[in-house]
């Protein structure tokens, strides 16, 4: 009896072990694909595509659907940063702020270094700034409304 327990347990483990290994792989699939961006039109597209089985004629006019929705979003973040965009950053700054003052001197050099790498990053991104909803608070510097 204890045999079969034993093993019925071991059985169950080793299944949980293997699901929650797959939910892991998956979130970092996940995670990884998010560093970069939101998929482009096209891939939405081919996504929706094969999903639907479109034919070419449905495929292009739901191209021109895809592409004028990305132009109508992306206007309406540049009209968004115009409009909070210096309240964003003063946020931003004064997280920054609040952090710096509860790290000791390495882990603020350690962390401002990071900060610079992200934006650099963000930086070397400018083409899909508009895309990716990235925010150059260096365009606000200065300004105090």
């Amino acid at each position: 009896m204890k045999t079969r327990f034993s093993t019925a347990v071991a059985a169950l483990a080793m299944i949980s072990l293997l699901s929650a290994g797959t939910v892991f792989a998956l979130d970092q699939q996940r995670d990884r694909n998010w560093h970069k961006g939101p998929p482009s039109v096209e891939q939405k597209l081919a996504r929706i595509s094969e999903a639907l089985n479109l034919s070419d004629e449905q495929s292009a006019q739901m191209l021109a659907i895809l592409q004028e929705q990305e132009q109508r979003k992306a206007a309406l973040h540049e009209q968004t940063m115009a409009l909070l965009g210096p309240e964003i950053c003063a946020h931003r700054a004064e997280s920054e702020e609040a952090i710096l003052s509860i790290l000791d001197d390495e882990q603020a050099a350690l962390f401002q270094e990071s900060q610079e790498k992200r934006r650099e990053r963000a930086g070397q991104r400018d083409r899909r700034r508009a895309r990716s909803g990235d925010l150059d608070c260096a365009d606000f510097a200065g300004d105090d409304s």
